[in-house]
């Protein structure tokens, strides 16, 4: 689960879309608290061995996030322009 919270703080500190940012560190400050309960009472974190078994889990910031990337994947835009067209850039037309 610690790799899981270093690629994602990682991607938090690279990206420059606000609102994947805010997602990632309410994602990565519920993993710590789980790492760290577990941590502490010696427990096993079970289902948290894989990025795919986040989507399994109910914790709402993890379902916002994955939401937040499943409505951008589709679309293939760089980075750059996402955050343009939010802030109301439009493709020049041919």
């Amino acid at each position: 689960m610690t790799a899981h919270i270093t690629n994602l703080g990682k991607i938090q500190a690279k990206t420059e879309d606000g609102q994947l940012a805010a997602l990632l560190g309410k994602v990565v400050t519920g993993l710590q608290h789980t790492h760290r309960n577990a941590v502490a009472s010696k427990l096993k974190v079970k289902g948290l061995t894989t990025p795919g078994n986040l989507y399994d889990l109910a914790d709402p910031e993890i379902k916002q996030l994955i939401h937040y990337c499943n409505t951008l994947i589709p679309a293939k835009k760089p980075e750059w322009q996402v955050i343009a067209e939010r802030h109301g850039w439009t493709p020049p037309q041919s």
